[in-house]
């Protein structure tokens, strides 16, 4: 019954697997593992049932059902064993088909031709019993199939990946070439030791094959879905974690199982119930070993570097000169990514990507027209191994450029920097020291610090150019080049429904007052106005960052809320702890003029209303970005109705609590009469005029960042 019972439990369990892996992967590369699992899940259950009916005595079935079984099998082998012969091509070539459908054919012959004799049995399983091949003949029909289905074939199929092995110029195929074989090897073992067990002990335990051939598929599917070369270490590991989690878990609850048979016989419910709690307290305990052992793994290995890599990336000093910069930066890749080839791409006038920095001394350059960038673009994928290039099915409109540019700059890593759709810079690295593989860890801490290699890139590109360095400060060209390409990457609004003004200062050069107009479409805009938390540098580099954020974030959604949503929860991942930003989202419908704003700690939101000639406060409460996890049920959209004449105000803090001499605050009140005094002006000089008025008013230098934005309605038609 237990044989049965396990063949009954794979099948759901195969079905399952089939599913997820066609789901969770593009079926070209997959189509042929997905076959194979739902091949072996009739497999497992045609042998069920096959011992099942042989308990009523329903022969005839029985007969049919062994036969189907043993087909299937034969079916399984021929389909993957062609496609070991083809790998790691994704679509089988005509000659493999053709031989696979002859294989198909000839085991159609031998099982439903020459088949005399099956018996089956709870105790003995199923036993055939064919023809001899030739008259007089030791050889039957059985152990040709046997042999040259389950034996020769693998053996072909292993052979042909040996030999093709030296010539596979591809490192992460050579290495699933060799997994592949090893599967194979491991899959034959455990077959051999079933027919042992079989001949030993119990002619059933035959039956029991097909878990056999379901851990050579789920062995296969790791090896396909395998994206990254491993090195020993982890081998080791992971092999630790198998044991750990599996193995180990298994060979006790099997001896635990085989001791408490008494009980089974003498008290079946009692023994489930024991059983099933054994069961779950060791796997509860394997749980929290293997979580020690990775916890304790990560502190002591190098190899877990994010925490380090992070702060120091975060420690760069940007006011640096530029050579010792380029040189921390390679520092801080070799301590931690073990790479000692660094190359940083930035665009030039032409729009190429060319080396402004390599490690090697050697110059790189990527055209403006690559492929790459639409490909990786469209995958949404901003760092790119070389083996995603053979392994991404989203990135085959590249893969020979990409393949051509890790090969001719004997790299093995790309990250691409972008804003929004435009790519401005590129960042290389070579292999590791002692020839260790990048890894999942590592594509996860790349995209995890992003915006760090966005800052180097940016600040590089449009900052440390020798063509711009000139003999001022520093950090007075770094506010003048960021602000200006902020400026110039705006969408103004040009509509004759409406008017629209703005002013930013900055009181120490640089600053962190964030501003941009997003065009939508003709009908549709959005306006953002904010301040990020600090001064200097820093501040200002955020304001870049989340500005190119924000505009990406719109390609991916068009739920207002959930833009808002998305960058909260970057500026709390990405951007250095401490970080937030207070300001106002606002769209802009001019279909029927209306206003959606979402506050966001902005401190000041007026309108005048026209028909009632006077100026309210609309900012509501809000909360600021940045501190909270999830800001769903925190923040809300609100509208309004614009009609002409009427006029939208913000403002950030700066304005609002600068201090005069006498250490007043400016205030809201007066923002309120300026509106009011200078009504009949453009948008423009409205929030100019104020600005002048906090200037005459603290009769000194600023000593805060301030902005303004002014929206006046002129239509509704």
């Amino acid at each position: 019954m237990i044989y049965i019972i396990l063949n009954a439990i794979l099948v759901p369990v195969l079905l399952w697997f089939s599913s997820v892996a066609d789901i969770r992967n593009d079926t070209l590369r997959f189509r042929s593992v997905v076959n194979s699992i739902l091949v072996l899940a009739i497999i497992a259950l045609t042998d069920a049932v096959s011992l099942l009916v042989c308990q009523y005595g329903n022969i005839q079935f029985g007969t049919l059902t062994s036969k189907l079984m043993f087909f299937l099998t034969l079916v399984f082998s021929s389909m993957y064993c062609t496609y070991l012969m083809n790998f790691p091509a994704s679509k089988k070539s005509a000659f493999f088909n053709v031989l696979n459908i002859l294989l198909i054919l000839f085991a159609v012959y031998g099982v439903f031709g020459k088949i005399t004799r099956i018996t089956v049995s709870v105790s003995d399983g199923v036993q055939y019993s064919f023809d001899p091949v030739a008259e007089g003949g030791a050889l039957s029909w059985f152990n040709l199939l046997q042999i040259g289905y389950l034996m020769v074939l693998p053996a072909f199929g292993v052979l042909s990946l040996f030999l093709r092995f030296q010539a596979m110029k591809n490192k992460l195929n050579r290495q699933k070439m060799i997994l592949f074989m090893v599967s194979v090897l491991a899959c034959w073992g455990l077959m051999y030791l079933m027919t042992q067990q079989a001949v030993r002990y119990n002619k059933a335990f035959s039956s029991m094959y097909p878990l056999a051939l379901a851990l050579l598929v789920f062995l296969s599917y790791q090896i396909v879905i395998q994206e990254d070369r491993i090195d020993a270490k982890v081998v080791v590991e992971r092999f630790i974690d198998l044991v750990v989690n599996y193995l180990l878990i298994s060979v006790i609850a099997g001896v635990i199982f085989a001791l408490m048979q008494p009980l089974r016989k003498a008290n079946l419910g009692l023994f489930v119930v024991i059983f099933s709690v054994i069961t779950i307290g060791l796997y509860t305990a394997s749980h929290y070993i293997a979580k020690a052992l990775n916890a304790r793994r990560r502190n002591a290995s190098t190899r877990y570097y994010a925490a380090n890599f992070e702060k120091q990336l975060a420690g760069l000093d940007y006011n640096e000169e530029i050579e010792v910069l380029n040189e921390k930066i390679l520092r801080i890749f070799k301590d931690n990514v073990r790479t000692e080839v660094l190359e940083i791409l930035v665009e030039e006038k032409e729009g190429n990507l060319k080396t402004l920095y390599s490690s090697r001394q050697r110059a790189v350059t990527i055209p403006a027209n690559s492929p790459i960038f639409d490909a990786a673009l469209n995958d949404k994928r901003d760092v790119i191994f070389r083996s995603h290039a053979e392994t991404r099915h989203r990135l085959a409109m590249a893969r020979d450029e990409l393949t051509k540019l890790f090969d001719s700059t004997q790299t093995e890593v790309l990250i691409l920097l972008h804003e929004g759709r435009h790519v401005f810079g590129a960042i290389l690295l070579g292999e590791k020291r002692l020839g260790n593989a990048y890894t999942d860890y590592d594509y996860t801490v790349f995209n995890r610090l992003y915006s760090h290699f966005f800052v180097i890139g940016y600040y590089l590109q449009n900052i440390a150019n020798e063509s711009v360095v000139g003999t001022v400060n520093r950090e007075i060209q770094m506010s003048g080049q960021i602000i200006q390409s902020i400026q110039e990457n705006m969408d103004f609004i040009r509509s004759p429904k409406v008017d629209v003004g703005y002013i930013s200062m900055a009181a120490h050069n640089l600053g962190g007052e964030y501003y941009d107009f997003i065009r939508l479409t003709d009908e549709r805009h959005i306006i953002v106005l904010g301040d990020i938390s600090g001064k200097g540098i820093n501040a200002s580099m955020s304001t870049v960052i989340l500005k190119s954020v924000v505009r990406t974030f719109l390609a991916e959604t068009h739920d207002f809320k959930q833009l808002v949503q998305k960058t909260n929860a970057f500026i709390r991942n990405n951007l250095p702890k401490g970080t937030f930003l207070a300001a106002v989202f606002m769209l802009i419908d001019f279909s029927d003029n209306t206003l959606y704003y979402i506050n966001c700690g902005i401190p000041a939101l007026f309108m005048y209303n026209q028909a009632y000639n006077n100026v309210i406060e609309i900012q509501g409460e809000g909360r600021v970005l940045g501190f909270v996890k999830n800001i769903e049920k925190l923040v809300h959209v609100k509208k309004i109705k614009l009609n002409p004449g009427d006029i939208v105000l913000a403002t950030t803090d700066g304005l609002l609590n600068t201090k005069s001499i006498r250490g007043e605050d400016f205030g809201r009140d007066r923002v309120q009469r300026s509106i009011l005094e200078n009504i009949s002006f453009p948008a423009s000089k409205m929030s100019e005029f104020l600005y002048n008025e906090l200037v005459d008013f603290t009769s000194r230098e600023l000593e805060d960042d301030v902005s303004v934005i002014t929206i006046k309605c002129l239509s509704n038609k």
